[in-house]
Order: C-alpha cells, then structure tokens, then sequence
C-alpha cells in the first residue's frame, strides 16, 4: 500500500470571531493554493483507491479539491479516526482493511499526521512535520510501526510548482 498523508489547506485563523475552531473552514487563498497543489499531486499519484478525512471543515474541503482533480470525489469517506486527538492505533485499525496494493489518502491535522507518519517509519518521536497543504508519501509493506518506507515528503510550495 502506498499512504498519502496530507495536511488539510490553510484555513481561518484559529480564535477569528464568530468561528468555533472545529469549524473554521479553508480561507479563499488557503483553497485556492490547495487546488494548485492537488493538481501538482496527480503528476505524482495515477489515482486514490480512498480518500479518507477528518471531519472538519477545512479537512473535508481539502479533500474535495484532491478528489476534483482526480475526478474522484466520490471516493471521498469523512473517519472520526482522522479527527484531531485521534489515535494512530486507530487509522491503522483503517488501513489494515485496506488492499495491499492500494493507494490511500489520508487528510487530517498536526500534530497527529506528524506523529502517525514517524510511527510508520518506526520512530516513537514526530520527525516529519507538516506544513499546511504538505504531503508525504509512504510505501507500506505491512501495517504497522516500522513498516513504512518514506518515498518523498513535499511541501505546499513544491507540490505547486509540480502543478
């Protein structure tokens, strides 16, 4: 399986009147900047098996940007595992029902991503931070920690150069 761990997209500014923090979506420049780089992420991936996201907003419309241009939004699935303080024993509980050869986004928030991503690499420590927007891709030979290989991690800014 190869693992695509994305970051959701710049969002509103946490604390921004009238905005409850679990539902502060992406800003127009965050979406905007997003679909650029969705678009870079589809020279480096043919197509997503499943798109698995966070519940929240600015997860969510992160995920539908990717989906778009794939032309893939209905493999889009919403996981509470994905939501923030979920725990990596969990998503992995996700992806062991996944097929060996597939190819699985996963959209949510630091600084779990950062934490499941070490785990797979066989760290106890977060080494991999991610940006908003940034994306790693990880081959997997079996699920667990330590069974992860990292193939590329590329920030915002290089996914949309790609593009």
């Amino acid at each position: 399986m190869t693992l695509y761990i994305v970051r959701h997209g710049v969002a509103v500014l946490r604390g921004t009147a009238g905005t409850v923090d679990d539902e502060r979506p992406l800003t127009p420049e965050g979406r905007a900047k997003m679909a650029r780089a969705a678009k870079g992420l589809t020279k480096l991936l043919s197509s997503p098996t499943i798109i698995f996201t966070s519940p929240l907003p600015r997860a969510q419309q992160t995920a539908m940007l990717i989906a778009k241009a794939f032309r893939a939004e209905e493999k889009v699935e919403v996981i509470k595992e994905l939501s923030p303080g979920g725990s990596t024993k969990a998503i992995l509980g996700v992806l062991s029902n996944q097929r060996p050869n597939a190819e699985v986004v996963l959209v949510g928030h630091e600084p779990d991503l950062g934490y499941l991503a070490s785990y797979l690499l066989g760290l106890d420590a977060p080494v991999i931070e991610f940006k908003k927007g940034a994306v790693c891709a990880i081959k997997m030979k079996a699920i667990g920690k330590g069974k992860g290989t990292l193939v590329w991690h590329l920030q915002p800014r290089q996914l949309r150069h790609i593009s």
